[in-house]
C-alpha cells in the first residue's frame, strides 16, 4: 500500500505544475530575475524589474535558470527542479531514517509524511529558496552521519560541500543549522568526537570561501549589499512582534496531516529514551529554538526541521506504544481533512465529483488508522492541486494583462507604469520593467487601479487581487467574498 501511495504522491508533485501563473509576491522575484539572467548572461547579480536584488544568494536563481534552459521560460520550467528536489528530499529522509532505524516500513512512511506535509508540498511547487535550502541541509547531515559511522573523510568532505551549497542558497544559516545539529548531537552522545581536528580544518578550509558571492556583491554593490544584509540577517533578529511560540502553533496547520502527532512523537521519544532518534530530536529542537528566538517569524523558516519531524512521527505512529493517542489523533485529523474537502467543495461551488476524495480515507480508519491521515492528506493535496487551483486561476489575469501590454508595444519602446498597486509578476509577463511609485510621463503605457489615475481612459479592464497570494487561505476566501479584488485598466498615455 505504501508503494502505491508513494507513486500517487510523486505523480501529484508534477500534476498541474505549470498551471498556476507566477505567484505574488515572492515567486515573482525568482521568475523574473532568473529570466533576466538567461537573457543577459549575468548569472552573478540578480536583477528584478530593473533593480539589483541581492536579498538571497544566487543558487535558487541558477536552479530556476536551468529549468528555463531545459523547458523554456514558462511556469513549468520555473518550478520543475523545485518539485524534483522536493521528491529527492523524500529519498534523503528515507535514507536518514533507515540509517538509524534499519526499518524499511518506518523509513518509507517517513518519506511519505514529509512529502505530504502541506507546507512542504506547497513550497515544492513554488520557486523560492526554501526547498533547495532544506535539501542541502538534510543532505549535509546525511553525509555527516555516514562519515561519522564509517570514519570516512571523503563523506565528511561531501557534508561540508552540501553546507556550502546551502550557504549559496540562503546565507549563513546553511552552515549554522547542520553544524549546530552535529555539535549538539555529539555533545550529548559522543563528546570526544568533537576533539577531532578534521571538523575545524574543514570549516576553515571550506566555509569562508563559500561566502565568495557575498564578498563579490559587497565590492560590486556595497551600499545595497550592506542595507540588504542588515535587513535579511540582523534586523530580523530583533524586529518583529510574533510570540515565541509562533512556530509551535503554526505547525498545527503547516505540518498537516500529522501535525498533532509530531508533538506526541517528540514526547514519546524522550520518555522511551529512543537513542537512535536523538539526532532527529536535536535537529528539530535546534531549528525551532533558533527561529523562535528570532523576532521576525515566517512559517517557512522552520522547513529545514521537517525531515526530522517526519522521521520522529513515522517511528511513533508505527510503534506499539500509546495506541489510544495514535488512534484518536489519527481519527480526528482524518475526519477534519475529509470535512474540509467536503465543505470547500460546496462552499466554492466546485464540481461535486471532488467530494468523493473526502470519502477515500475513511475505510483506513477501520483497517489501518496509522496511515489514515496520510491518505487524507494525499486526497486533500490532489483536491487542492486540481479543483482549487483551477478555481483560483479564474481570478488571476496577470498573463492576459502582460500579453495585452506586449501587443500594445511589441518593440518595448514605451515606458510602462503601474499606479494604485504594484503586481510583482507583471514584469515577468509584460516582459519589461514596470515603473512604480511615480506619476507617469508621456508617452507611456499605464496600468492603473480605477480611480487612481485620470490621465487616460482604459482600453481594457480586469479585476486583479491587491494583496499577497502567499497567504493562501486568506487569498482563497477573499476570492469568494470579493475582497481585495479591484478593477484595473490599461491605457496609452499620450
Amino acid at each position: 500500500m505504501l508503494y502505491l501511495l508513494l507513486l500517487i504522491v510523486a505523480a501529484n508533485y508534477y500534476l498541474n505544475l505549470g498551471l498556476s501563473q507566477v505567484w505574488m509576491p515572492n515567486e515573482s522575484f525568482y521568475a523574473e530575475a532568473s529570466k533576466n539572467m538567461m537573457e543577459t548572461g549575468d548569472f552573478l547579480t540578480p536583477y528584478y524589474n530593473g533593480n539589483v536584488r541581492i536579498e538571497k544568494p544566487p543558487l535558487t536563481y541558477w536552479i530556476v535558470s536551468l529549468g528555463y534552459y531545459l523547458f523554456g521560460i514558462n511556469e513549468w520550467g520555473l518550478r520543475f527542479f523545485h518539485a524534483t528536489l522536493g521528491l529527492l528530499l523524500g529519498i534523503i529522509t528515507f535514507l536518514l531514517s533507515y540509517e538509524q532505524s534499519k526499518n524499511y516500513k518506518v523509513s518509507l512512511l517517513s518519506a511519505l509524511i514529509l512529502l505530504t506535509s502541506f507546507q512542504f508540498f506547497a513550497n515544492a511547487r513554488y520557486a523560492s529558496p526554501e526547498i533547495p535550502f532544506t535539501f542541502f541541509i538534510a543532505l549535509s547531515i546525511y553525509f555527516w552521519l555516514k562519515a561519522y559511522k564509517k570514519n570516512h573523510i571523503p563523506l565528511l568532505l561531501l557534508a561540508f560541500i552540501c553546507s556550502t551549497l546551502a550557504i549559496l542558497t540562503k546565507g549563513p544559516a546553511g552552515f549554522v543549522i547542520p553544524a549546530g545539529v552535529v555539535f549538539f548531537y555529539l555533545l550529548v552522545s559522543d563528546p570526544k568526537e568533537l576533539l577531532k581536528k578534521r571538523y575545524y580544518l574543514l570549516t576553515l578550509l571550506l566555509i569562508p570561501p563559500s561566502f565568495w558571492w557575498h564578498i563579490f556583491e559587497f565590492f560590486s554593490h556595497k551600499k545595497e549589499f550592506l542595507e540588504v544584509f542588515y535587513v535579511e540577517n540582523l534586523k530580523r533578529v530583533y524586529a518583529g512582534n510574533d510570540p515565541f511560540y509562533f512556530y509551535f502553533l503554526d505547525t498545527a496547520v503547516s505540518f498537516m496531516p500529522y501535525s498533532f502527532l509530531v508533538f506526541f512523537a517528540l514526547l514519546w521519544t524522550f520518555i522511551k529514551k529512543k537513542k537512535e532518534l536523538t539526532i532527529f530530536v536535536v535537529w528539530l529542537l535546534l531549528v525551532f529554538l533558533i527561529f523562535s528566538f528570532i523576532k521576525s517569524k515566517i512559517p517557512v523558516y522552520v522547513l529545514p526541521a521537517y525531515p526530522a519531524m517526519a522521521i520522529l512521527t513515522a517511528n511513533f505512529v508505527l510503534s506499539s506504544d500509546w495506541k489510544s493517542i495514535i488512534k484518536y489523533s489519527s481519527t480526528f485529523i482524518t475526519l477534519l481533512i475529509s470535512s474540509a474537502i467536503l465543505l470547500t467543495t460546496f462552499y466554492f461551488q466546485l464540481e461535486t465529483a471532488y467530494a468523493v476524495l473526502a470519502l477515500l480515507p475513511l475505510p483506513f480508519l477501520l483497517r489501518n488508522y496509522a496511515i489514515a491521515p496520510l491518505v487524507a492528506g494525499i486526497a486533500f493535496l490532489i483536491f487542492a492541486n486540481t479543483g482549487l487551483l483551477h478555481y483560483l486561476e479564474s481570478f488571476r489575469h496577470y498573463k492576459e494583462v502582460g500579453n495585452f501590454i506586449k501587443n500594445l508595444d511589441p518593440s518595448n519602446t514605451l515606458k510602462t507604469y503601474q499606479v494604485g498597486y504594484f503586481h510583482h509578476n507583471l514584469p515577468f509577463y509584460a516582459d519589461r520593467t514596470i515603473i512604480r511609485d511615480r506619476y507617469p510621463e508621456k508617452p507611456s503605457i499605464v496600468i492603473f487601479k480605477i480611480g487612481s489615475f485620470e490621465g487616460c481612459k482604459p482600453t481594457k479592464l480586469w479585476k486583479l487581487y491587491t494583496s499577497s497570494e502567499s497567504r493562501f487561505i486568506t487569498f482563497l476566501l477573499d476570492t469568494k467574498r470579493g475582497k481585495r479584488l479591484e478593477e484595473f485598466g490599461v491605457c496609452l498615455y499620450n
